[in-house]
């Protein structure tokens, strides 16, 4: 996609917008007579959130541990949270570490369902999910 940007009845309007159509923009009239420039008037482009790394399902043994990794970007940066979709992260035996990976520590068969990962910002939300699956030892 690219920028479309015209001009109807004075008002400069840019659909498709992207992060490098953030800046500075001044409107500036001229006829005969001479020319006159607007204040200049900010663009800033924000970004809903979107996923650079999506969780993957994941089949583990009993006792193992389970990682699931998730990575968003957007404008401003999102924060990012994790829910079990049937009920609570296992209590005291997970962690949600500094690059939003969710690990889960001793997994169990009660731990087997879909996690999602959540990404929002002011601007919109954005959710990934991936399923866990949980055998028995042999």
């Amino acid at each position: 996609m690219f920028m479309k940007a015209r001009i109807r009845g004075g008002k400069l309007m840019i659909t498709y917008t992207r992060k490098s159509d953030a800046g500075k923009y001044v409107c500036v009239g001229t006829n005969m007579v001479g020319e006159r420039e607007s204040e200049v008037a900010e663009l800033t482009v924000l970004e809903r959130p979107s996923f650079v790394k999506r969780p993957s399902n994941l089949a583990v043994i009993v006792d193992d541990s389970a990682e699931f990794k998730c990575e968003a970007r957007g404008d401003p940066v999102p924060t990012v949270r994790w829910r079990k979709d049937d009920g609570e992260l296992p209590k005291a035996r997970y962690e949600i570490r500094d690059d939003h990976t969710l690990k889960i520590r001793k997994v169990m068969a009660g731990d087997m369902g879909s996690y999602t990962c959540v990404a929002e910002n002011m601007v919109g939300k954005a959710e990934a999910s991936a399923t866990l699956t949980v055998q028995g030892k042999n």
